[in-house]
């Protein structure tokens, strides 16, 4: 998970492990998503085709639960399992159709207004929602800046707002 640059709690990461589907800890979409995506890295495709089919099987119930997502209005939640789509994307060999589903991306973290300090007031406590979504937000900097670079994408223009929220809140300086 932590190489894919995906981060979740103790709680969500034991429950992707044990495959739990029934939504009380981790969204099912992630436990289908890490599935598929796990039948790929692996290698398995060349093993036989039933690894085949079970790749198809997971993607399709990945699709059709992040679907389920977006359709709850959830933004913090949508961007999160949109931003493992795009992951999945690029791991796959399809960096074109990441860069259209980044810009998916951030459009949902600029709806949700989705921040790595809040406008107003102290900042919240570190909890483990509070480094999931700062997690996705520098991810979504992160992969645009991948795509760039290394996979000769467009210049990173889609997370501008937030990587310039990232350098104004978070300024590293020497203290004289």
């Amino acid at each position: 998970m932590n190489r894919l640059g995906v981060y979740f709690g103790l709680e969500k990461k034991e429950a992707l492990f044990r495959g739990d589907t029934s939504n009380a800890v981790v969204d099912r979409y992630f436990v289908y998503s890490f599935q598929a995506i796990g039948i790929h890295l692996c290698g398995a495709l060349d093993e036989s085709p039933a690894m085949a089919r079970l790749l198809a099987i997971y993607g399709q119930k990945a699709w059709e639960t992040l679907i389920e997502i977006h359709k709850t209005n959830n933004l913090r939640l949508s961007a999160q399992g949109l931003l493992f789509f795009v992951y999945s994307l690029i791991v796959m060999g399809f960096p074109s159709n990441a860069q259209f589903y980044l810009l998916k991306v951030c459009e949902l973290i600029d709806k949700g207004n989705l921040q790595f300090l809040p406008v107003y007031g102290r900042p919240p406590e570190l909890s483990e929602q509070v480094r999931e979504d700062a997690a996705v937000l520098s991810q979504a900097i992160y992969i645009e800046n991948y795509l760039y670079l290394a996979l000769d994408g467009p210049g990173p223009v889609k997370t501008a707002k937030i990587e310039q929220e990232f350098r104004q809140d978070f300024q590293v300086r020497i203290i004289s």
